[in-house]
């Protein structure tokens, strides 16, 4: 438990840097999160909230977290435009988690469980 925890803030600490806005004030304030399914929930209300009104500014920070093209392509090719914040949430903590490892000269290990997997669309 106390990994997931240290685990979250870490997290947290990542996408709050990467949802900064023009003023510099990040989107993503430093909230202490019990879980990654707590903190999940609550970057997907923030992803739909610019999916529906800042869809610009959404694009320049999926830009900046350096997520993966296909994927969301794939992603917003789909017919389901409700589950495209939840699945955006699920591929920026999964990012995140691949900067971490790399920061920390971990690379994921074959075989090894996740603590968190993404889900694709």
């Amino acid at each position: 438990m106390e990994e997931e925890k240290k685990q979250v803030v870490e997290i947290v600490r990542f996408v709050e840097k990467d949802f900064l806005s023009s003023d510099n004030n990040s989107l993503i304030p430093s909230t202490d999160f019990a879980s990654l399914e707590e903190f999940r929930k609550y970057l997907t209300e923030k992803l739909k909230f610019l999916l529906d009104e800042k869809f610009d500014t959404l694009v320049n920070i999926l830009y900046r977290i350096d997520i993966n093209e296909k994927k969301l392509s794939r992603l917003f090719s789909g017919n389901n435009r409700d589950s495209i914040p939840a699945s955006l949430a699920d591929i920026i903590i999964e990012r995140q988690l691949e900067k971490q490892r790399l920061i920390e000269g971990k690379s994921p290990i074959k075989g090894r469980p996740r603590l968190w997997r993404v889900k694709e669309p």
